[in-house]
């Protein structure tokens, strides 16, 4: 048998079971096989196969490396014995220890896994977890009779419940909030979201506080932005501005046209519009050369007047923002507090539980319980080797 090259060297060398280890790689360079390699020598090796836990993301990445596994199990069973010794050292496994026994235990470990009660411990987290949940209800605070929720039912709770919002004055003038940032777009990916991180959503934020942390005055509103836009004087500015920029270029010309259409004794919306567009890009950013050369010189010191002006119209652009910021923030977390209190109650009275329940419950009960401890406990006498697929997921 040729020596293995280096990509194989170092999945043997993580298959390796005596090894706690952390496989990084790109997609289709075998990882999957160097976890079912790592189960295969953890049997060899003696390990009871009910004390092997495998957890992957998808029940068809489960299934997969269950038939993987199986398949290679089954073939030890029929290979003849130097084929068969030639499979378990290209495995990682040392020669030197293949005795008859050993032998005999590689074409029997088929049938051992068959005879597993329950099966090798090959799942999905989601079916972990759902376990776990069964197993220790009292301590985890859910109903042993839980139902899963699939993402079928989900879907169609999440849309009832949406109906039912529209039929109570509360629930409508949440949704009413929202409805002003969402313009025709579907809720079903966003109700879908505020599920899955519903952490992020613990009560609805103090306004003032909330507003404190954008960094807004106190009692500054959208109405007061266009007042801030000229200070006296600066009317006079624009107005003296517009016939010196005229015929210097068609850029200021179409400047001192929208120059042109500001009264600055009726500050509004659409001067601040007007402001913001000659003197900010579409992204929001000061524009570099908002006057040429020759309109500098033609304007004199009225270009540095015009400078502050557009300063202060990119500055005030920035608290328009942040307005805009704390009015979404309030509206999305006033409907999410609304949302997800009528999805938990329709969740318990129906007695079901979502996939991401069925992380979160498992993982307050191994970590912030007062009964972590003891559960974990019990897990550990149950469980000698843990193999994670797809931990990035």
């Amino acid at each position: 048998m040729s020596a293995p090259d280096d990509a194989t060297s170092a999945q043997i060398a993580a298959a390796d079971p005596a090894r706690s280890t952390w496989v990084a790689a790109n997609a289709g360079s075998g990882k999957t096989r160097v976890l079912t390699n790592r189960v295969a020598r953890l049997l060899l090796a003696g390990t009871p196969p009910e004390r092997i836990l495998c957890l992957t993301f998808t029940r068809a990445a489960a299934a997969h490396m269950q038939n993987t596994l199986f398949a290679r199990l089954g073939e030890w069973a029929m290979l003849p014995e130097p084929e068969l010794r030639e499979t378990l050292t290209a495995l990682g496994e040392d020669g030197a220890g293949f005795t008859p026994a050993f032998i005999a235990r590689a074409r029997t470990l088929f049938a051992r896994a068959l005879e597993t009660p329950g099966g090798l411990r090959i799942q999905t987290i989601h079916a972990f977890c759902a376990a776990v949940l069964r197993r220790f209800p009292l301590e985890a605070g859910s109903s042993p009779r839980f139902a899963e929720m699939d993402e079928r039912a989900q879907a169609r709770l999440r849309a009832e419940i949406l109906d039912a919002m529209c039929a109570e004055p509360r629930g409508l003038a949440a949704l009413d909030g929202l409805a002003r940032h969402l313009g025709g777009d579907d809720l079903a990916p966003l109700v879908q979201a505020i599920a899955r991180d519903r952490a992020a959503f613990p009560d609805v934020p103090d306004a003032a506080a909330l507003r404190a942390a954008f960094g807004l005055p106190p009692g500054l509103e959208e109405a007061d932005l266009p007042g801030m836009a000229l200070q006296p004087g600066e009317g006079a500015v624009l107005a003296r501005a517009v016939p010196r920029l005229r015929g210097l270029s068609k850029t200021m010309d179409r400047l001192a046209d929208a120059l042109a259409t500001i009264d600055a004794a009726a500050p509004d919306d659409a001067m601040l519009a007007t402001l913001q567009e000659v003197a900010l890009t579409r992204a929001g950013e000061p524009r570099k050369t908002p006057l040429t050369k020759p309109a500098r010189k033609a304007l004199q010191d009225d270009a540095e007047a015009l400078d502050l002006i557009f300063s202060r119209i990119h500055d005030i652009r920035k608290l328009q923002l942040s307005l805009a910021a704390v009015r979404r923030s309030l509206d999305l977390h006033r409907f999410a507090a609304h949302w997800l209190a009528a999805y938990e109650a329709r969740k318990a009275a129906l007695g079901w539980l979502d996939f991401d329940d069925l992380i979160l419950r498992t993982r307050a009960l191994l970590s912030r319980s007062d009964m972590a401890q003891w559960v974990l406990y019990r897990l550990d006498g149950a469980i000698d080797h843990i193999l994670v697929d797809e931990a990035q997921d």
